[in-house]
């Protein structure tokens, strides 16, 4: 393999000079090379000064090999400008150089033809093996075992009585970050829909039961309409044909789960790699939709989005193009798909990997 080309740029400290330089590095980068940039510590005190009086300022990237053009309010938030001096931001960063950078190989919980271009791009740096969705399988004879920390719900006979397609499934995930001023919104907006949903409203830390934060008399008003609960299997909630859309965080595995079951979502991002996951559903692969439009949540817009997933006229191309996303994860996951050809050659490389490191110290 060819040695990456790495440029060091060293521009003069006049805002003249580092313009070009910076539009200069952010090219050669696009094309493949490292790039490292030298300035004085008081230019870099007065570009940090700046950049946290633009925290709001969004622009599109489209410099990052494997990944198409991204807007900057895309980022993981630990990303962000903003972020950047964060403890979260150092420890993350941290992680990546002490150990991702060093680690002999790198399994990724996807599948190739979802993310062909990203990585291509991570294999030009390290093995990399994208193997998954690691949560599902076509065996058929694969024992069960427990994998839940909380009690679920059984909602199997609830859904039983509603029509095909007629429920709305919402969760936050483990972590549910959710505001209460949002949880009463998006609550307000389902009793203006009038669509039948079961609701995971996990219990907060300290409190008796996890319906703490939503409207008062709430739960009583919506008992014919909805099931709230505090957990449940979420892929057997999804793969139940009641189920015809899915209000979601857009964390990962969710956004696996919705894929599989061939269930159009709804984009609520809280953190992490939330935003970008939102991005990839809505912008990239076209199977969900944003449930809102601007920073807050209004009831309002909370009822017309799932009015819009659940009986408007996006519904049939959202469910054509998770249909053609769920037919090749499907695919990926077969005997000859290119996840278990993956897994098969990551086995394989370690086995080799450990083989060698054996005979290096046998020798040694």
């Amino acid at each position: 393999m060819a040695e990456t080309p790495h440029a060091i740029m060293f521009p003069l400290p006049f805002q003249g000079h580092i313009t070009p330089s910076v539009n200069l590095a952010m090219n050669l980068a696009s094309k493949g090379c490292a790039i490292t940039f030298v300035y004085t510590e008081f230019i870099h005190q007065m570009l940090s000064k700046s950049r946290h009086s633009s925290n709001n300022i969004e622009e599109n990237i489209n410099y990052i090999p494997g990944v198409s053009l991204i807007n900057t309010r895309d980022f993981m938030p630990y990303l962000k400008e903003s972020s950047l001096d964060s403890m979260q931001q150092k420890i993350v960063m941290k992680t990546f150089d002490d150990q991702v950078k060093k680690a002999d190989f790198i399994s990724l919980n996807t599948f190739q033809e979802l993310e062909s271009e990203t990585i291509s791009a991570l294999q030009q740096k390290q093995p990399t093996y994208a193997i998954g969705p690691v949560n599902f399988s076509t065996d058929s004879n694969k024992p069960a075992i427990s994998q839940n920390l909380w009690p679920q719900t059984d909602t199997k006979t609830w859904l039983e009585s509603k029509p095909p397609r007629s429920v709305l499934y919402l969760s936050f995930g483990s972590f549910d970050l959710t505001s209460k001023q949002t949880i009463q919104e998006i609550a307000h907006g389902l009793l203006l829909s009038k669509v039948s949903f079961i609701w995971v409203v996990k219990r907060d830390i300290g409190s008796s039961n996890g319906t703490d934060d939503l409207p008062f008399g709430f739960v009583d008003e919506i008992r014919d309409q909805g099931l709230i609960v505090q957990w449940c299997n979420q892929h057997m909630v999804l793969s139940h044909p009641a189920i015809g859309g899915f209000l979601t965080h857009c964390g990962w595995n969710s956004i696996l789960e919705s894929i599989w079951c061939g269930i159009p979502m709804i984009c609520h991002p809280l953190a992490s790699d939330q935003p970008t996951n939102r991005k990839l559903v809505v912008d990239d692969w076209k199977i969900g939709i944003n449930l809102c439009d601007e920073e807050s949540v209004t009831r309002e817009e909370v009822a017309k989005k799932i009015d819009n997933l659940m009986r408007g006229t996006v519904l049939d191309g959202l469910r054509m193009e998770i249909k053609k996303v769920r037919t090749i994860l499907q695919n990926a996951l077969a005997i000859d798909g290119s996840s278990e050809k993956n897994i098969d050659q990551f086995i394989k490389d370690l086995k080799s990997k450990i083989h060698d490191k054996s005979q290096n110290m046998t020798r040694s």
